[in-house]
């Protein structure tokens, strides 16, 4: 009698504990990242006769479910997400360094500086007055100065994120070592005969990663290996791995990353929002904000030069200036550490300040007409009512700066729309992933028992083969 059904029954047992064995690996690595369901490759053993009976199962190799279209639009959608998320996270900061509105935001000491000049232009010769005002514009200043710190500072602060250590780029350079480290023992194993599922899972995961700080795609080779690109630019090919740095500074608004080698790398994710943040948004609102500071500066300092003190101080381009002899107004505003001038630009808002002399003496107020009679004491308020009424004035220092913070606003509001969507997006990506890669509980138990059911009826076989074969020997003896 032939072993034929006792040997079809032991390559079911073999088949059947391959798929236990597996069913279990799922279950156990359900939480694990970068882990892909496996399943066992089963085919039938071909018969070796002529009689085309089945010789039983071939166990092969425990496989990955996976779906490369899944997996692209996966990371993609990981880099969008980190990046709009960063976006955000950089918009409600720059956001917090506008208290607005608010009692102790520039809206509101604007406000009580315009109040203050229409009081003083009530009574202009009171020196309570006049100080009242130039502590107000002492304040505004201050406010510019702070509100710029803070902004600049944020920049710095991103910058250091990306080049600090344990920075972005550490963390990149890091990942990118990891995944040629992977993709050398992926293809050793692999031309081994020995099982890499869980090298590339380890992959897998740091793919992902990659795609969260710096935006990747992946080409997949036929060694098992995978290259790994930014934009056009390669970082990982087979074993060759780019390494990243950064170039430029905040300050200069040119922030950027390449290669080692000098490649511009088009960084996407949390680093291209950085990076954006950096060289876009954070000069945008200084640049913005040293608007309103000229804006207010160079009609406050064109209304007292052409103006006149309480006391007959004439501003240096007022009528009554011509032909004095003595010492003229001071500007109210001064910038960039001098103590008699004011320059406009990109950065005033970092260094205005109330000149000295006025600070020292707010009677240095204009707040008279220009035609008033130099060294002679008025009570004409022409100049101080102007100076009033620039809180009204279309196009002002007031209207400056409400554009700045409702732009601000619209632009935080934006980046949080943004990023919900992406989630939404990612959110759906991840979900047509797990429908091939992840592992489902209710599957995996199903597949667990139908195992074991064939294991046990298998086993049933073999003892009823084995008591066949006892009875057939007994019945020779």
């Amino acid at each position: 009698m032939s072993f034929l059904g006792l040997d079809i029954a032991a390559s079911g047992i073999a088949a059947d504990q391959a798929e236990l064995d597996n069913a279990a690996e799922n279950l156990a690595n359900i939480d694990t990242p970068g882990y892909a369901r496996t399943s066992v490759e089963l085919s039938p053993l071909a018969p070796a006769s002529s009689e085309g009976v089945g010789e039983g199962v071939l166990v092969g190799t425990v496989g990955q479910q996976t779906s490369p279209l899944y997996e692209a639009a996966s990371l993609a959608a990981r880099a969008q997400l980190a990046g709009a998320n960063e976006s955000a996270s950089i918009a409600s900061t720059l956001q917090s360094a506008f208290p607005e509105p608010g009692g102790t935001g520039l809206q509101a000491q604007l406000s009580q500086t315009w109040t203050d000049l229409a009081s003083l232009a009530t009574n202009p010769s009171s020196a309570a007055a006049a100080g009242s005002v130039v502590e107000d514009l002492h304040q505004v200043a201050t406010t510019l100065n702070s509100t710029y710190a803070a902004l600049a500072g944020t920049a710095t602060q991103l910058a250091s994120d990306l080049t600090g250590a344990g920075g972005l780029l550490a963390q990149v350079n890091d990942l990118l070592s990891q995944v040629g480290q992977l993709n050398v023992a992926i293809v050793a194993g692999t031309n081994g005969g020995l099982d890499t599922n869980a090298l590339v899972d380890q992959r897998r995961e740091a793919l992902g990663k990659l795609a969260d700080l710096v935006g990747v795609r992946t080409v997949a080779n036929a060694d098992g290996s995978v290259d790994v690109l930014a934009g056009g630019i390669t970082l990982v090919a087979g074993a060759s791995v780019a390494q990243l740095q950064a170039t430029g500074s905040p300050s200069g608004a040119d922030l950027a990353v390449e290669t080692t080698s000098g490649a511009p790398v088009p960084a996407g994710g949390q680093v291209g929002a950085l990076l954006t943040g950096v060289d876009e948004t954070v000069p945008g609102l200084l640049s913005g904000l040293s608007g309103v500071a000229d804006s207010l500066a160079t009609a406050l300092n064109a209304l007292q030069s052409a103006g006149v003190s309480a006391d007959g101080t004439p501003g240096p381009t007022s009528p009554a200036a011509s032909g004095w002899s003595g010492p003229t107004l001071p500007p109210i505003f001064v910038d960039g550490g001098s103590t008699t001038a004011y320059t406009t630009g990109p950065a005033s808002a970092a260094s205005i300040a109330v000149s000295p002399q006025l600070l020292a003496d707010p009677s240095l107020l204009a707040t008279a007409s220009g035609s008033a009679t130099a060294g002679q004491p008025t009570i004409d308020a022409t100049t101080a009512q102007q100076m009033a009424a620039l809180g009204a004035t279309a196009g002002g220092p007031d209207d400056r700066y409400g554009a700045l913070v409702g732009a601000v606003g619209t632009a935080a509001a934006s980046a949080t729309s943004a990023a919900q969507a992406a989630q939404s997006l990612a959110d759906a990506a991840a979900a047509n992933l797990s429908s091939v890669e992840g592992v489902s509980t209710n599957d995996e138990t199903i597949a667990l028992l139908e195992a074991q059911q064939a294991y046990q009826a298998t086993a049933h076989a073999i003892n009823a083969m084995s008591t066949a074969f006892n009875d057939l020997l007994a019945v020779t003896t």
